[in-house]
């Protein structure tokens, strides 16, 4: 199995009108604005992974029962057996769940995804360099109090851009077709900050490879 690791920091989190409960005999239960999403796993790694992404935008590498699957997914792009029993949580959280993207800066995160459907499941896909990428018709950029927001009608999530360089890459790519080598050396961006935003943007609809079938060939989790 292969993954597209970004350079930066994987984060996520919950929805801040989310909290996580316990049934009677001990599972856990995910209360958010769509329902109660009951989880068939409620271990040690899986209580501490939620009650981190309470608090997140988190890095969930630092919890120690993934420390290696974590350096092997670094280093060859393979989940091991914690990270995808993991997922298979993650997947189950849908819209719940708020995944995010940050640098190796400690000043939080760049952009992140906020659903606005319940079913949904984050795929970060790989594009190439020299792809040919698109906005899809229809997208806007807004300010929004601290933030400035990318919504397109019909999409599963709306894209919340926190600080640079996240919003000069989306305003670049709102300008008309281009490649991410193209943003780069337009911006002076580095090439692998660029090549994460775009793809984050991709799993949440905004952004489209223009060759058909490009754009769904890794992700950040399990198919």
């Amino acid at each position: 199995m292969t993954s597209h690791f970004p350079s930066g920091r994987p984060l996520f989190s919950l929805l801040e009108d989310t909290f996580v409960g316990t049934t009677e005999d001990g599972r856990l239960t995910v209360h958010g604005r769509w329902g109660v999403i009951e989880l068939e796993d409620s271990s040690p790694l899986v209580r501490e992974a939620l009650h981190r992404m309470g608090l997140g935008p988190v890095s969930l590498e630092n919890i120690p029962m993934l420390y290696e699957d974590f350096a092997t997914w670094r280093q060859s792009g393979r989940l091991g057996a914690r990270w995808l029993r993991l997922w298979r949580t993650l997947d189950l959280l849908g819209g719940c769940m708020v995944p995010s993207l940050g640098l190796h800066d400690g000043a939080g995160p760049i952009l992140s995804l906020v659903a606005v459907v319940p079913d949904v499941v984050f795929r970060c896909p790989h594009v190439g360099v020299e792809d040919t990428i698109d906005v899809r018709p229809g997208t806007t950029i807004r300010d929004v109090v601290d933030d400035e927001l990318l919504e397109c009608p019909g999409l599963p999530y709306t894209v919340a851009l926190h600080r640079p360089p996240a919003t000069g890459i989306a305003r670049a790519l709102l300008a008309g077709p281009t490649t991410i080598a193209q943003v780069t050396g337009g911006l002076g961006v580095r090439g692998e900050v660029v090549s994460d935003v775009v793809s984050y943007l991709a799993s949440a609809g905004v952004v489209h490879v223009a060759e058909t079938g490009k754009n769904d060939r890794t992700s950040t989790g399990p198919r």
